[in-house]
C-alpha cells in the first residue's frame, strides 16, 4: 500500500525507481503528447503560428530598412541647407564690407535715370540738342556733377505757397467806433518761401491790410556761415522780445498787448536791413544765440520813421533751458534805439525782457500741455522838455484742454509815453477750438480800462476765423 507522510516527511519512492516530485511532470507530458497525436489540428496551429512571427518579423526588417535610408536622406538634406545659409551669410557679409568700403559705389539706377532726364530737358529747354554717341561708345554723364549745374529736380523749383486768411467779428459797448460791431479782415496773407540751395533760403509774405496790399516781409537768409553766424538781407520784422517777430494770424489772442501797441505801434517794430546772428557754445543754460539788426526807420510811434539815413538798431540775446522732458524756461533780453525827430535829436530807446515756459508731456502732447509767456518793457524817450520813461508789460497763460480746445488769460498794463502819468490796464480771457491745424476758431472777451488812442473804458467780444492753404500755416516762428 502506498503510505502518506505528513508535512516535514522525506518524498515516497516509487516502483522503478521514480520520485513523487518528477511524477506528475512526466504525466502532462505524456497527456499533451497524446492529445496532440490524437488532434493533428493542433500541431497545423503551432505551425501557421509560426510562419506568422517569421513573416511579422520580416516585415519590421523591411521597415526598419526604409526608416534607416529615410533618415540618411533627411540627414543629407538637412547638410545642403545648412551649408547653402552658411554661404547666403557669407556674400551678406561681404556685401556689407563692400557698402562700408565704397558707399559711393552702390549703384543706384533709377536715380541715375532720373538725373538723365532732367539733364535732357535742361538742355531742351536751354536750346543745347544732345549729342549722340558715335557707334561703339557709350554715352556717360560727367562725374562733377554739382547744384551748379542746374541738374535739381524739377519739383524743388518751385516754391511752397500759402495763404492764410485771419477775419473777425466785434460788439463793443463803444457804437460809434468805425472798427468795432463789425466784421473785418484782419490779415490776408501770401506766402512763398523757398530753399535757394545748400546754403541759403528766401522767403516774402504779401499781406492785405486796412484796405491796402503790402509786403510784410521779403529776404534771402544766410543760416550756415561759420563760426555758428547767420545772415538775413531784406524786408523783415525785428527780434525783438519774442512775438514781435510773429505775424498777426499767429498771435495767441486776437490782438497785440497794449504795451506794444503803446511802444512800438498796431503793426510793431518792423523794417528793411540786415540782420546778424550768432550761436556761441553754450554759457548760460543750454542754448543761447545773439542777433544785431540795422534797418531803416520805418516806426513812426517809437521813432521818426524817416528813414534809413537814421538806422534804427535792434540787439537781442536769448537762453534757453531744458527743465524735463516735457518742459523748457527761456529768457530774452532786447533793446531797439533810434532818433524821435525830424532833426534827428533826440533818440528813444527800448528795452525788453521776455519769458517764455512751456509744458508738454510728450506722450500726451496732442491732449495736454500749458504755456506761459510775458515781457517787461521800459521806453526812454528824450524830448526838448527832458527825458521821459515808461513801464509796461503783460503776461497770459493758455492751458490746452483736450486734442482741440485750449483757453487762457492775458493780463495788461502800461504807462503812455506820450501822456505822462496816463496808464492803461486791462484782461482778456478766451478759448479756442481747432476743428484742425488748418482752422481755427477763436472767442475772446477784452476789457481795459481805456483805449490807446482815447481816454475811454472799452469792453469788446471777439469772434475770430483763422484759416490756411499750404504748409504754411499758425506756427510761431
Amino acid at each position: 500500500m502506498l503510505r502518506l507522510e505528513g508535512r516535514g516527511s522525506r518524498p515516497t519512492s516509487l516502483p522503478g525507481g521514480w520520485s513523487a516530485g518528477l511524477f506528475p511532470s512526466v504525466v502532462i507530458a505524456l497527456t499533451v503528447a497524446v492529445v496532440m497525436a490524437a488532434n493533428p489540428s493542433i500541431a497545423e496551429g503551432q505551425e501557421a503560428g509560426d510562419q506568422q512571427v517569421a513573416q511579422l518579423e520580416a516585415r519590421v526588417a523591411q521597415l526598419e530598412a526604409a526608416f534607416a535610408a529615410l533618415s540618411e536622406g533627411y540627414a543629407s538634406r538637412l547638410a545642403e541647407l545648412e551649408q547653402h545659409v552658411v554661404s547666403l551669410q557669407t556674400d551678406l557679409a561681404a556685401q556689407a564690407a563692400l557698402a562700408e568700403a565704397a558707399p559711393a559705389a552702390v549703384a543706384q539706377p533709377e536715380a541715375e535715370e532720373q538725373t538723365d532726364l532732367e539733364a535732357a530737358v535742361e538742355r531742351a529747354l536751354a536750346g543745347i540738342e544732345a549729342e549722340e554717341p558715335a557707334d561703339g561708345e557709350v554715352a556717360t554723364a560727367p562725374d562733377d556733377r554739382t547744384f551748379d549745374d542746374r541738374a535739381r529736380n524739377l519739383s524743388d523749383m518751385n516754391p511752397e505757397i500759402s495763404v492764410t486768411g485771419d477775419m473777425f467779428g466785434s460788439v463793443s459797448d463803444n457804437s460809434g467806433d468805425p472798427t468795432t460791431n463789425r466784421f473785418q479782415i484782419a490779415s490776408f496773407e501770401m506766402s512763398l518761401q523757398s530753399a535757394l540751395d545748400p546754403f541759403s533760403k528766401a522767403a516774402a509774405f504779401v499781406v492785405f491790410e486796412d484796405g491796402a496790399f503790402d509786403l510784410e516781409e521779403m529776404y534771402i537768409d544766410w543760416s550756415t556761415l561759420p563760426a555758428g553766424l547767420g545772415l538775413k538781407v531784406g524786408a523783415f520784422r525785428n527780434d525783438f522780445g519774442k512775438i514781435n517777430r510773429w505775424h498777426q494770424h499767429a498771435l495767441q489772442q486776437v490782438d497785440r498787448p497794449a504795451v506794444h501797441r503803446a511802444f512800438l505801434g498796431e503793426g510793431g517794430l518792423s523794417g528793411l536791413g540786415a540782420s546778424l546772428s550768432w550761436l556761441p557754445g553754450p554759457f548760460l543754460g543750454d542754448y543761447n544765440e545773439f542777433w544785431v539788426q540795422v534797418t531803416n526807420d520805418e516806426n513812426d510811434v517809437a521813432f521818426s520813421g524817416r528813414g534809413f539815413d537814421s538806422p534804427v538798431i535792434t540787439v537781442h540775446e536769448t537762453n534757453y533751458w531744458d527743465l524735463s522732458a516735457a518742459s523748457y524756461f527761456e529768457l530774452g533780453l532786447s533793446a531797439s534805439t533810434g532818433v524821435n525827430d525830424e532833426l534827428g535829436e533826440y533818440r528813444t530807446t527800448v528795452y525788453g525782457a521776455d519769458l517764455n515756459y512751456s509744458w508738454s508731456p510728450p506722450a500726451e502732447a496732442i491732449y495736454k500741455g500749458f504755456e506761459m509767456r510775458g515781457e517787461v518793457l521800459y521806453s526812454n524817450r528824450q524830448t526838448e522838455t527832458g527825458t521821459r520813461g515808461s513801464w509796461g508789460a503783460y503776461l497770459y497763460g493758455t492751458r490746452k484742454l483736450g486734442q482741440q480746445w485750449s483757453a487762457g488769460l492775458r493780463g495788461d498794463w502800461t504807462e503812455l509815453p506820450d501822456e505822462p502819468g496816463a496808464e492803461i490796464w486791462g484782461i482778456s480771457p478766451y478759448l479756442e477750438y481747432w476743428q484742425s491745424e488748418w482752422a481755427r476758431l477763436r472767442f475772446q472777451y477784452s476789457h481795459h480800462s481805456r483805449l490807446v488812442e482815447e481816454n475811454r473804458a472799452d469792453n469788446r467780444f471777439f469772434l475770430q476765423v483763422t484759416w490756411a492753404i499750404g504748409p504754411h500755416k499758425h506756427e510761431n516762428y
